[in-house]
């Protein structure tokens, strides 16, 4: 029982142990409206909230409201500047941070103890940290203790507003200068510095010091992390109290006897000094530690706006048409190109909402590509074309990389983009899609005439030698005739849209043997049931072909053997021959080993066909020696469900 013959309520899910259940009647409550109904129906002397669970301020909240005159304790494991402050602000009476009973139980008893509103009304703030003493005064330059009633709520108030302080700086320089001087009047010592850690060298740099310091490090501004003990402290992250200085370090600290250095998490350090030894302990360590952790938050932040501030003096000085923009999509950089291609002054545009320059319909592709963003925590940026306006309202097409821009608290700030544009490569494209379909057109129809003439020739001729040539012509027109036909087939295959959809591959395969026409080949299929891959009925196109190149190779009277096979999760399709084999540098042209050039490149567009449509499947292409002294082409593609169904993929990946 309390001194004030009242329980104390304890909010957790774990029960606190040892002295703390000893000396007092615990009420152990978990969730939120129990600790409300607890106090407002019955006399507790204080409630103690265990902040390492969530949500446990709006606890803090709820039971203030309820009971404005009953002390709250809010508790964390570790100490925690944000969460001091948070607590705080949501009514908490005091903050501790640990978790020994004997300190808590010296913290409750304090608090029940004087549990009368003129004590709130003094403390009703947040204490800095467990088995706190009384801040020190200043007498003839020297440090004493004054009472702790009566600087408690100004120790915490400058906690706090020190915070506060700490998230408005922009630069590091000007967090160092903070926590200097906040160190100074909450720890209560002159001497105070903050070295920050500078990656490349290695160094802690002396970044801030009090006036107390003077030329104290004028020769140590840079300190390497291997060369002190305070290094030892900053590669560790743990803090270290320095009782007897002039003993144990191998450095001259002048009038300084005791010191304490304290990591600010991996940004550098914060370090008081005392000429007088064991003038630390662990009172100061946790005051200091509440400092730096919000110190560190700060460096974070300022360490993110100086690398946003250095992108963008970059964007500044590009000569490519790039343009940034913010969490309202209005333009906040345009480059002096870009805003030269779109007929404007770079100056009218800032401001602006970047919908000006896009195309209607394109605008909306551009917003949902944003939103496709920022909802898979894997990209961050991405290509797109789009269609912009230039300020004579002329539209033309354009390729953007657009890349999301994060704030300096990890929020959506905006994006950057770096633009192309793609109207020569577009009209290009155009221009060879008309030459295409105009010369495939004309040839099919020409070649057909060519084909009927000779064949006309070949029957009316009575010279032998006539006769042979019509027959040479007839042959080469319906080569030509094929290899049209084949462009067109691997124009579907660049052109196709990329669904792809269970294929009975065994089936594809009788089908194109069963059609297959060639004089003196001998032709052995072998295939097994549930033989189902991801393709389209192009897969067709693929074994013709595989099927002409292994005639093709081989000079008389071939044998071909194909099969098809399941293994897991993936079917395979192969075709071997007798012939003499694929050419080596074919091989490697078609598998991209060799470049193509004049002197290098396929006798055929079969192989190119077949490699294509397989690579738009996602399968693999190999080249071997088959076993009956031949070449051999496999292609493996994923298995696909055996039984049929409505199942599509797009991309090479499964529908969901």
């Amino acid at each position: 029982m309390t001194g004030t013959g009242q329980p104390v309520v304890f909010v957790g899910d774990e029960p606190p142990m040892g002295e703390l259940a000893i000396e007092f009647e615990i009420v152990t409550v978990r969730e939120r409206t129990r600790a409300v109904d607890r106090v407002e129906t019955a006399a507790v002397s204080c409630v103690v909230v265990d902040g390492r669970e969530d949500d446990r301020l709006e606890t803090v909240a709820a039971v203030r409201e309820a009971a404005p005159s009953v002390p709250i304790l809010y508790v964390t494991a570790t100490p925690d500047g944000t969460a001091a402050a948070a607590a705080t602000r949501a009514g908490a009476t005091e903050y501790f941070a640990g978790a020994t009973d004997e300190t808590l139980v010296d913290r409750v008893a304090t608090l029940s103890v004087d549990n009368t509103d003129a004590h709130r009304a003094a403390t009703g703030s947040i204490r800095a940290g467990p088995g706190a003493r009384a801040p020190l005064a200043e007498r003839d330059g020297s440090r004493e203790p004054v009472s702790m009633g009566d600087h408690r709520a100004d120790v915490v108030t400058q906690l706090l507003e020190t915070t506060r302080a700490l998230f408005s700086c922009e630069l590091r320089e000007d967090v160092a200068e903070v926590v200097v001087d906040a160190a100074e009047r909450v720890l209560g010592f002159d001497v105070v510095s903050v070295r920050l850690y500078e990656c490349d060298a290695d160094d802690l740099v002396l970044t801030a010091a009090s006036d107390a310091v003077g030329d104290l490090f004028s020769e140590r501004k840079r300190v390497g992390v291997s060369e002190s003990e305070m290094g030892d402290s900053f590669r560790r992250s743990e803090p270290v109290i320095f009782e007897d200085l002039q003993n144990s370090s191998q450095y001259d600290y002048g009038p300084l006897r005791g010191a304490m250095t304290i990591p600010i998490v991996d940004h550098g350090l914060l370090n008081v000094g005392s000429p007088v030894s064991g003038a630390f302990d662990d009172h100061h360590v946790q005051l200091a530690q509440l400092l730096t952790a919000s110190a560190a938050a700060a460096l974070e932040r300022a360490d993110r706006r100086e690398d946003l501030l250095r992108h963008e003096r970059v964007l500044e000085t590009v000569e490519g048409m790039v343009y940034a923009t913010d969490g309202d999509s209005r333009l906040t950089l345009v480059t002096d190109p870009l805003a030269e291609r779109l007929g404007y002054d770079r100056d009218d545009l800032l401001g602006e909402h970047v919908s000006l320059i896009f195309d209607e319909q394109a605008y909306d592709r551009a917003v949902r590509h944003v939103e496709e963003l920022l909802a898979d925590p894997q990209r961050d940026s991405g290509p797109l074309e789009a269609t912009y306006t230039t300020a004579d309202g002329e539209q033309f097409p354009v390729e953007i990389e657009c890349s999301l821009l994060p704030g300096v608290d990890g929020s959506f700030r905006g994006t950057v983009s770096v633009v192309r544009d793609i109207t020569q490569r577009k009209e290009r494209e155009q221009y060879l899609q008309v030459l295409n379909r105009v010369l495939r057109h004309n040839l099919r129809n020409d070649l057909t005439v060519v084909i009927g003439y000779a064949e006309l020739l070949s029957e009316r001729l009575d010279d032998d030698d006539l006769v042979v040539a019509a027959d040479r012509l007839r042959e080469t027109a319906t080569g030509l005739a094929r290899t049209s036909e084949k462009t067109r087939t691997i124009q579907y295959a660049l052109d196709r849209d990329g669904d792809l959809e269970p294929i009975d591959v065994a089936g594809i395969v009788d089908d194109a043997v069963d059609a297959f026409d060639a004089a003196d080949v001998t032709l052995s299929v072998s295939t097994a049931d549930s033989c189902r891959a991801w393709a389209d009925p192009g897969l067709r196109a693929v074994v013709d072909n595989l099927l002409e190149n292994a005639v093709h190779h081989t000079e008389s009277e071939p044998t071909v053997e194909v099969s098809v096979t399941r293994d897991g999760e993936a079917v395979h399709l192969s075709v071997a021959d007798d012939g003499p084999g694929i050419p080596p540098a074919e091989i490697d042209v078609v598998t991209g080993e060799t470049d193509i050039t004049q002197l290098t490149h396929s006798s055929g567009l079969g192989l190119w066909l077949v490699r294509w449509m397989i690579d738009s499947y996602g399968g693999d292409i190999s080249f071997a020696e088959s076993a009956i002294d031949g070449s051999r082409v496999e292609i493996t593609l994923e298995a696909a469900p055996a039984e049929p169904s409505d199942a599509m993929r797009s991309g090479g990946q499964p529908s969901s």
